[in-house]
């Protein structure tokens, strides 16, 4: 499954980044070559993340370029990108072995057999030691599972098991003990060693195994880049800056220390950078200009003596190549602040984008998001404290309206009987459906912007998927509650349950589009109760008189259609009674006056048929799926 990939190099050169006016990156520039790991360092606060995400794509650079093998870094070049992040993020309630599965099911081609797949995910589970916890829940801060540890393994796995060409790494060894650091690192060294990829991490202060590990350092104070180079050279060029440190100590722990100590020391050593990169692209520039850029990339390829004008040289590097070298005293001719001996790589050798925009066709996609759906959305759906709660709602419901009495005096308690379900499951609709998109907002946005996916796809799977489970606890209880209550007949319960869950489906679909537009837990419950309350006034039980210029209100309320339907259904051929005492129905002239179902059904402003009800909720449904796949792909 792991292939080799060819020789390639992501440069980045005068990377900028503002946000908000603050500037976060200042020219920052840097060369990643495959078969070696780069190593992004730094005090906290110094823009690494943010380079991360700039060569991920997932931020916008104010300024800069990147290049693959002097081409520029596309989108589909991208997608054989792969970006672990520093949160680790999951799906909690599935198990390791099930969020591996889906991940090489999902990510890896069609073409490619299931039980090669499976093999590929057996090798880098026994590769990063997770074979103990496979069929434990990944957790989070409410269900205990996966340890820290375990959770950051689990998040390179994922992405190991697409066999990127690049791999970008955000702190790969935060909440890990140092032997499972450098276990961890060592694996990614000897993947990118191997397989000739190209790895690029942050890493805050590693221990000094780690450190000889790497390759390559970036060094970052600040937004600038105080170093770049090789790392066993890093040393070396502080020192001969004229900066004092003691020996045998770990070498990330002296950077940050010199990066930390003072302004003096840290504008000495960004001046010195600076000098460096100026006389860098002087050079380079100079051979442009002389007609000697080289045909297959553009590197500079004459050798240019060294030379101590300014305090600067240059040593051409074995294959031709310009490195440029800062000499700060005569004997320091080895200091070098460019990676040295990059080889040749012409464009022939870029790899040619994926001839697919996904992985796993359209059927594969929709069938492995709605296993995982289901598999995570069960305990949600049929969680004890909902099962427990629908249970008591409904047991009081039937304790008060049991076999309620077929009367004119007992009309509205009947219409309170009708509306009263309606009210309770829009509501649990509506903040199930919230909730549920709080829980995988970020889930779905990672994997989106790996190009796992078809946002199609998942949209579809969640609706479909959730559909039967959905379904199961409001059709027991207001079965319960109909027969107990005494509302009707076999027929009408049919409609009556029918009606009830298109209610259930307009809710849940403006809980999707409460959900995929609030993004925090806070305004989305506030935005919920909100709606609910203003539709719960216009729905028609509790206000039937409103004022003349504002009787068309009732109809923008989606909670006025079923309860008009069902209270037609039920009320709207009932034998005709006479008024009596009854003072609800303004044709109650006299006592003996006959009411028919009609005047009930206009005492409560009920005046539209059941069929022109039932097709208005399902046009309402159609309308708002469709707003609600529109408001996940502009807001996710």
């Amino acid at each position: 499954m792991k292939t080799r990939s060819n020789d390639a190099i992501l440069t980045f050169t005068d990377i900028c980044l503002t946000l908000k006016e603050k500037t976060i990156l200042t020219n920052i520039n840097g060369k990643a070559r495959s078969g070696q790991i780069l190593a992004i360092m730094g005090p906290t606060g110094s823009g690494k993340t943010s380079l991360l995400n700039i060569l991920a794509g997932n931020l916008t650079l104010t300024s800069g370029t990147i290049t693959y093998n002097g081409n520029p870094f596309m989108k589909l070049q991208r997608r054989k990108l792969a970006y672990v992040l520093q949160s680790d993020i999951f799906l909690s309630r599935l198990t390791l072995r099930e969020t591996l599965y889906f991940t090489a099911m999902i990510r890896l081609p069609d073409h490619v057999t299931k039980a090669d797949k499976m093999a590929r995910i057996d090798e880098i589970v026994d590769a990063l030691h997770l074979r103990k916890c496979l069929d434990t829940v990944i957790g989070d801060y409410m269900h205990p599972g996966l340890s820290g540890g375990e959770k950051k393994r689990a998040n390179i796995a994922c992405e190991l098991l697409t066999d990127p060409n690049i791999m970008l790494i955000d702190e790969p060894t935060s909440g890990l003990d140092s032997s499972t650091a450098h276990v961890l690192m060592q694996e990614l060294w000897d993947f990118a060693s191997q397989y000739n990829k190209t790895i690029l991490t942050t890493i805050h202060q590693p221990s000094s195994q780690i450190f000889h590990i790497f390759s390559s350092l970036l060094l970052l104070v600040n937004g600038r880049a105080a170093y770049f180079g090789d790392a066993h050279k890093a040393l070396p060029y502080f020192s001969g800056l004229g900066l004092s440190f003691p020996d045998h100590y770990n070498p990330s722990d002296i950077m940050l220390e010199l990066l930390t100590t003072n302004t003096e020391v840290v504008n000495k050593i960004l001046e010195a950078s600076e000098k460096a990169k100026n006389f860098r692209v002087k050079v380079e520039n100079a051979e442009l200009c002389n007609g000697k850029e080289s045909a297959s990339n553009g590197d500079v390829t004459s050798k240019i003596a060294p030379s101590l004008t300014n305090g600067h040289a240059n040593e051409p590097a074995s294959n031709g190549h310009v490195i440029p070298l800062v000499y700060h005293k005569t004997d320091l001719t080895d200091i070098v602040l460019d990676v040295s001996s990059l080889e040749h790589v012409s464009t022939s050798n870029l790899e040619s984008p994926l001839n697919r925009k996904w992985a796993a066709s359209f059927w594969t996609q929709f069938r492995m998001l709605s296993w995982r759906n289901a598999k995570q959305s069960k305990w949600r759906i049929f969680d004890e404290c909902n099962l427990v709660h629908a249970l008591i709602v409904g047991s009081i419901f039937c304790v008060i309206y049991y076999q309620i009495p077929s009367s004119n005096d007992t009309l509205r308690d009947r219409m309170g009987a009708v509306f009263f379900p309606l009210v309770y499951w829009g509501f649990a609709m509506v903040t199930d459906a919230v909730t549920s998109f709080i829980g995988e907002r970020e889930v779905v946005r990672k994997e989106r912007r790996a190009g796992a996916y078809r946002l199609s796809a998942y949209y579809t799977a969640k609706m479909v998927s959730e559909l039967p489970m959905m379904i199961v606890v409001p059709i027991a209880q207001l079965s319960a509650m109909y027969w107990l209550a005494g509302m009707g007949g076999p027929v009408q319960f049919a409609i009556y349950i029918g009606i009830n869950l298109l209610n259930c489906f307009t809710t849940q679909s403006i809980g999707y589009i409460i959900g995929a537009c609030v993004r925090t837990f806070k305004y989305s419950i506030t935005a919920v109760n909100t709606v609910m309350v203003v539709f719960l006034i216009l729905g028609g039980f509790f206000n039937t008189s409103f004022p003349t210029w504002f009787t068309w209100a009732k109809y923008t309320s989606f909670l006025h259609y079923p309860f008009a339907a069902i209270v037609t259904v039920l009320f709207g051929d009932i034998e005709p009674f006479r008024c009596g005492n009854s003072q609800i129905f303004k044709k109650c002239q006299n006592e003996t006056e006959l009411i028919t179902g009609s005047d009930v059904l206009h005492s409560v402003g009920i005046d539209l048929p059941v069929y022109c009800c039932v097709g208005t909720m399902v046009a309402l449904i159609i309308l708002l799926r469709i707003l609600g796949y529109y408001a996940i792909k502009y807001r996710l």
